[in-house]
């Protein structure tokens, strides 16, 4: 497939230095923007504004209401009917794989971006995505760019930023290990690879453990295609208690079946497939110990420590080397001599997208919550429950 049909031939573009935004041609690539919508009324129309305020012109909103009961549909229609741009279709509850596989069909844009119902955009998110692309040779099969992202709360407030680091390019097996775009709001991808792929499998909802669909399908790209990424902060992952991801034991089922499936698919031989599944479930073991499920806990473990018994030991002392680090941190806050982030107001739309950059200008200090470490690093990337341990001295 010629992944680079969908930019104008001999459209280039200039970057501005001082803005790191990019000037194009008349003859624009267009974009849909997909929200896959089910009784988000609290947070959709925010969520299409950041769409809407795009600094890339050539675009459009659709979206699919997946059967919500409460005002969700309502609130999108009285926006459709303002703005010409937006589109509102609806369906019976067929959960986020099928509502993403809808709005795909029905994108009339070349490029496809998803956005969650309840996440946010920097206002140049898809014209960043589209400048890094546009230096790529399209035969060489570049079909998508996913960018970094910061973690939000229930009121646009920054709660900490998401992984320092990324991988571009072909890096299927990396992404195996570690799941580096990180959510599904992040990804701008050519409409036809999403298409040639099959989208979004709504089995592992059927199945009881949906929440991994972002992760299937990312993988399913990178057995054929390239992805490129931009580092910046350019997503506001919103956590709060009604969303998928915050189902641990679910999503960290969800997780270890779809490592296991690609072991399959892509033929791993026996030491590469070793290490993905002692990644998978020393993953969900601290996942299923967040939400308190100790069934799984001891199940994991087990299948950890049949493995691969060094990898099961390591993870035991990093698990006690992080108790021991939250706890001091949890006696320094309550003796004053540790500030916190959440101190502090920090709106998602006055965070300067560069990492390590705070939203007063100053230099956030490698490490914090606003400037994790690389995501390669043997520490890893911050995990959202170390995040209210952080030594801030920035806040």
């Amino acid at each position: 497939m010629a992944a680079g049909s969908t930019v104008t031939a001999g459209a280039e573009c200039r970057v501005d230095p001082s803005t790191r935004l990019a000037t194009w041609p008349a003859a624009l690539p267009h974009v849909t923007v997909v929200i896959p919508a089910w009784n988000m009324g609290r947070y959709i129309a925010r969520s299409i504004a950041s769409a809407l305020a795009q600094t890339w012109p050539a675009l459009d909103v659709l979206v699919v209401d997946d059967g919500s009961t409460d005002d969700t549909r309502a609130i999108a229609e009285e926006i459709a009917a303002r703005d010409p741009r937006v589109s509102v279709h609806s369906f019976p509850n067929g959960g986020v794989a099928r509502a993403r596989n809808r709005g795909t069909e029905l994108a009339r844009g070349t490029w496809v971006a998803f956005l969650d119902a309840d996440d946010l955009w920097h206002p140049a998110k898809i014209e960043k995505q589209l400048t890094a692309l546009q230096v790529h040779p399209p035969e060489e099969g570049w079909v998508g760019c996913y960018t970094l992202f910061r973690m939000v709360d229930e009121h646009d407030q920054v709660i900490a930023s998401g992984y320092g680091a990324g991988k571009r390019g072909s890096f299927f097996y990396d992404h195996l290990l570690v799941n580096h775009v990180g959510n599904g709001s992040s990804l701008l991808v050519l409409r036809e690879a999403a298409l040639e792929v099959g989208g979004f499998d709504p089995s592992y909802a059927e199945a009881g453990i949906g929440g991994s669909e972002d992760f299937d399908f990312q993988l399913r790209l990178l057995m054929r295609y390239k992805l490129e990424y931009v580092p910046e902060y350019l997503v506001g992952y919103r956590l709060h208690a009604a969303q998928m991801s915050a189902d641990q034991t679910r999503m960290a089922l969800g997780h270890i079946a779809v490592v296991e499936r690609f072991v399959h698919a892509a033929q791993l031989d026996g030491r590469q497939a070793q290490f993905a599944l002692v990644a998978a479930n020393r993953n969900a073991v601290a996942a299923f110990a967040r939400s308190g499920d100790w069934t799984n806990v001891r199940r994991a473990a087990r299948k950890l420590w049949g493995d691969d018994r060094s990898a099961a030991l390591m993870f035991a002392a990093d698990r006690l080397s992080f108790a021991a680090r939250r706890g001091l941190a949890r006696l320094g806050h309550r003796w004053g001599s540790h500030a916190r982030l959440s101190t502090r107001s920090w709106p998602f739309a006055e965070c300067d997208p560069l990492p390590g950059i705070l939203p007063d200008g100053r230099q956030a200090r490698p490490g914090s919550p606003l400037y994790p470490a690389p995501l390669d690093s043997p520490q890893g990337p911050l995990a959202e429950d170390e995040v209210e341990e952080a030594d801030e001295d920035e806040a």
